[in-house]
């Protein structure tokens, strides 16, 4: 039996892709009618080894903007930009997060799951800069913060299954009474069923499902299913 729902954040809660997007075009200067899909993902994808040689102190964090920067336009062949340039992508995009909102339906979800459920999220990122983001989409009106686990404040990263144990412990639920929310197949789908929960896919950027054992337990595709899905678990006959 379900009993606690928990989410991502990143281009779960919001889409991520707009203020990456916006903050891009004027630095490579492309036509308007170039798709930075490729870019964008590939940035997604390397954000936890960019953070993990920040911490190692390996990178200062202008180097780590630079070089996750360049790595994902190498994605698209598209050519490196200057460390100027791509610190000012990263001052642009900053500004950019600080204007997000919740997907279309989710504050209408969110209501109706907090009178039935605990709420969570998992996250990876440095504590301050994910939690300005749970502020700027006013997640603290479903969520408490001690139900907030970031990947610098537990010392563990999706995909590693053991944050998801950590959350665990902090609701203090068994991994079968709790469901994960989230869009990327690797970091949370296959992550959070190896802990043992139940996983549901936001694929809103219509990926191919990776071969692999673990299959999500719902998959939706727009913000419309998202709502209907979350809606339907506060339908379902809760027992003690």
């Amino acid at each position: 039996m379900i009993k606690a729902v928990v989410f991502d954040v990143d281009d779960t809660l919001y889409d991520q892709k707009a203020p990456f997007v916006a903050a891009l075009a004027p630095i490579v200067q492309l036509p308007s009618s170039f798709d930075l899909t490729p870019t964008f993902q590939a940035y997604r994808r390397q954000s936890a080894a960019a953070y993990a040689q920040l911490a190692k102190g390996n990178w200062s964090a202008d180097e780590m903007a630079v070089q996750r920067l360049n790595a994902a336009l190498h994605v698209q062949d598209l050519p490196p930009v200057t460390p100027e340039a791509a610190l000012a992508f990263q001052e642009a995009y900053q500004q950019g997060l600080q204007e997000i909102k919740l997907f279309p339906g989710l504050a209408t979800a969110l209501d109706q799951l907090k009178a039935r459920y605990q709420l969570g999220i998992i996250t990876n990122g440095h504590t301050e800069h994910q939690l300005t983001k749970v502020m700027n989409l006013n997640m603290h009106r479903w969520i408490d913060r001690d139900a907030i686990l970031t990947s610098e404040e537990v010392g563990l990263a999706k995909p590693d299954p053991q944050i998801f144990t950590a959350m665990n412990r902090r609701l203090n639920l068994r991994a079968s009474e709790s469901v994960y929310v989230g869009d990327c197949y690797s970091m949370d789908v296959r992550a959070a069923k190896q802990a043992g929960w139940q996983a549901f896919w936001f694929n809103h950027r219509n990926l191919e499902v990776p071969d692999g054992d673990w299959i999500p337990d719902q998959t939706v595709e727009n913000p419309a299913e998202l709502q209907d899905l979350l809606l339907a678990l506060t339908t379902l006959t809760r027992t003690a």
